[in-house]
């Protein structure tokens, strides 16, 4: 079967289309056609292709790195007109036919990504390599056993919890075993970040020019609503992928000025959500990275200092004389000033709830408050206790919680073993999404754990080069084979040495 697909790859026609895959010319077109979707309501077309391009990578590219640009950007097709939230409340996706077709597109993806396991075993080597495997094993235990002995436990809390460990740890997994790490790939997943930025950017652009989403001169944010997700969503979403920018504006030679302002562009967007807490966290790593760019050496360092001196006067001029519009139009933000909204009622019955079941927690499903009532069986997606902390005790226990220092610690092992601006712009990234789940939600949303597996991954393979570990068992035991042979260990090439060491040497 292995031979049959590389010998089909040879194609001129795969060749081309693998070659485009590879390309930065791919992710670009792809963040196109997500924001086309979102702006038409192109759902079924948009993910009958990702469906397929997901087939057709899992198939024929020995990378899985086309994976990338759909992991971060799929859920931005998502369109107004079709999105269940309110104010839009459409059915569209409560449709039965519209059910079964992403029932089956759903089934087919799961099928593929199952074939690449089974066609190329020596894929499977995550237990063997991965430093982070005890974390996601105890954290995959906790979330599937979330209120398992609690009297209200529901049978919803079996599978929710499965989803939000997939969100967690799957594509962790398969990208470990399938995804090609070289110098190149932090500058392709931050260009991804920039575009999928940009797609939000100019979602949000349309929510504030076409929306009416201005109400007696003041912001509505319940009108603040993309296809995908509400204002905190957008912010939190926005406020985690920013950074890829002055990554960019850090690397590269020519057109950093250009993604040094981006930053600070798709950093504004981030204070239009009237999002808080992406506002303030996003704030700290707009103002860190403002600093260090501007004492740092960088291609970018002259025209840091310029443009940040330009912003701050020009900001202060613009928020005194314009400061009573700008009151009125952001008043939520001004309005709530440091309230929590409501957390520490929240946070506190999170606590009375996991000393109710201290061992794993009262499940996903169950009430925040006794006086907060839900009809269980149509409640899709619970509420949270906006704390990764308290969500860890109340939903799943002190196992829970554990599991999760677990994990954390290992992360913290993991990201800090390579110092270098790649490790950094890891770091960032893990501690934005960190950040913001302690004010909310995100590390429940399935999106944002994606994001945050895939930066798990990198982080933890930062300083590798070459094939990814998924070559390294069967270099090994080549070489093995070879150096029992007589005269093997001469016979043993650099190259397999390079890697069975390694993979240092090694390129693609």
């Amino acid at each position: 079967m292995r031979q049959k697909i590389r010998a089909l790859t040879q194609l001129p026609v795969l060749k081309q289309i693998l070659w485009f895959l590879d390309s930065y010319y791919f992710p670009a077109a792809y963040a196109l056609l997500a924001f086309l979707s979102s702006l038409f309501g192109l759902e079924i077309a948009y993910f009958a292709i990702t469906a397929v391009l997901v087939v057709f990578v899992s198939v024929f590219a020995r990378d899985s790195k086309a994976m990338l640009p759909m992991v971060f950007l799929a859920v931005y097709g998502v369109s107004w007109v079709h999105t269940p939230q309110p104010p839009f409340s459409s059915q569209f996706f409560y449709s039965r036919a519209v059910q079964i077709y992403f029932l089956v597109l759903g089934v087919l993806l799961v099928a593929c990504l199952m074939f690449r396991f089974i066609v190329f075993p020596q894929d499977k080597n995550f237990f063997k390599e991965s430093k982070l495997r005890l974390g996601i094993v105890l954290m995959t235990a906790a979330f599937l056993l979330n209120g398992v002995l609690f009297s209200g436990y529901t049978i919803k809390n079996l599978p929710f919890g499965l989803l939000i460990a997939l969100s967690f740890f799957a594509f962790y997994i398969y990208f470990f075993n399938t995804l090609y790490v070289n110098e190149k790939t932090p500058h392709y997943v931050a260009y991804i970040l920039v575009l999928a930025s940009g797609v939000i950017f100019l979602q949000l652009c349309k929510i504030y020019l076409f929306d009416n989403i201005i109400v007696d001169g003041s912001v509505n944010k319940d009108v603040l609503i993309a296809g995908w997700g509400m204002s905190n969503n957008i912010g939190g979403m926005l406020g985690m992928l920013f950074p890829g920018a002055f990554y960019l504006a850090l690397k590269s030679r020519r057109c950093g000025w250009v993604f040094y302002i981006l930053a600070f562009v798709f950093f504004g967007g981030v204070c239009l959500t009237l999002s808080r807490t992406s506002a303030l966290i996003s704030g700290i790593i707009l103002l860190a990275a403002a600093i260090y760019f501007s004492i740092a050496k960088s291609p970018v360092r002259r025209f840091a200092r310029i443009f940040n001196c330009v912003v701050v006067v020009f900001g202060a001029i613009f928020l005194i004389v314009f400061w009573d519009k700008i009151r009125e139009l952001l008043a939520v933000y001004f309005d709530r000033g440091f309230s929590d909204s409501g957390r520490s009622f929240i946070w506190q019955s999170g606590i009375n709830n996991f000393l109710r079941a201290p061992f794993f927690g009262v499940g996903f499903y169950e009430p925040i408050a006794p006086e907060w009532s839900y009809d269980i069986e149509n409640w899709v997606f619970p509420d949270m206790y906006h704390n990764i902390f308290i969500q860890m005790l109340a939903s799943c226990g002190i196992f829970g919680l554990l599991a999760y220092c677990v994990h954390f610690i290992q992360v913290v092992f993991a990201v800090k073993k390579h110092p270098s601006s790649e490790s950094l712009f890891y770091i960032i990234i893990l501690l934005g999404i960190f950040g913001m789940s302690l004010l909310d939600n995100h590390l429940f949303h399935v999106f944002p754990a994606l994001i945050y597996s895939v930066f798990l991954l990198l982080s933890e393979r930062e300083g590798e080069s070459g094939p990814l570990v998924l070559l390294r068992p069967l270099l090994i035991r080549r070489k093995k084979a070879v150096e029992e042979a007589p005269g093997g260990e001469v016979a043993a090439t650099g190259a397999e040495k390079s890697v069975a060491d390694g993979g240092t040497q090694c390129r693609r």
